[in-house]
């Protein structure tokens, strides 16, 4: 998919709550794609949509020999492009982070959306000053360098219960994080515009002193 494609699309998804996503899935029979068990590093975080470059990390396989098995920054150097998303999958690994600020500020720089992941990450006061943002399984001061290898990149992903192709559309906003199939996306937005110009109707109705249950059989 061209830039200039990708670039309309985020512009889209970011009309739209995660909510909005999650009952267009729904409506269309759709796998559900809420990402569970994450949060954000910054609860004042700006909502962020991106595609999917993911990347699978494990326990190293050898001892640490002083060189760096997990990779991150040269994959952030080589890999990444504007309105990509990370997407780490670290197995459930808490004890280390897969990343820091010196990485997202990299990624920034790249063009990156955010970052979604399941494992830790560290510097959280200097990654929300950099306004990247971050879903993780929460915070961790160890780095991943003597422990983690990278054993995946842009290869599916399990992250939060939900499974994660490279491309697949990430919108993640305070209520949390939803995936869109890749092959799936203008539909899903399609159905979203609906969704949410019906729930504007429904508030404006509401707001006019209409019950929701009223409200509901507005067509």
């Amino acid at each position: 998919m061209e830039l200039e494609e990708k670039k309309k699309i985020i512009e889209e998804i970011l009309k739209y709550p995660t909510g909005n996503i999650s009952d267009a899935m729904d409506n269309l029979g759709i796998r559900r794609g809420a990402v569970i068990g994450l949060h954000a590093i910054d609860p004042k975080q700006e909502k962020a949509a991106g595609f999917a470059l993911t990347i699978r990390q494990a326990r190293r396989s050898t001892a640490y020999d002083g060189k760096n098995q997990a990779r991150q920054g040269g994959i952030i150097d080589t890999e990444t492009k504007p309105y990509d998303m990370l997407v780490i999958d670290m197995a459930g690994i808490q004890n280390v982070s897969t990343g820091g600020a010196l990485l997202a500020l990299r990624a920034k720089t790249r063009g990156v959306s955010g970052e979604l992941t399941n494992g830790c990450l560290r510097d959280a006061d200097e990654i929300a000053e950099l306004g990247f943002p971050a879903y993780c399984a929460g915070t961790c001061p160890v780095k991943s360098a003597r422990d983690i290898e990278t054993v995946g990149v842009n290869v599916p992903v399990m992250i939060g219960g939900v499974q994660i192709l490279p491309e697949d559309l990430i919108l993640m906003d305070s209520t949390g994080a939803v995936v869109v199939p890749g092959g799936r996306i203008q539909e899903v937005l399609a159905e979203a515009a609906k969704i949410n110009a019906r729930e504007a109707k429904m508030e404006d109705l509401i707001r006019q002193g209409m019950s929701i249950v009223e409200a509901r059989k507005v067509k």
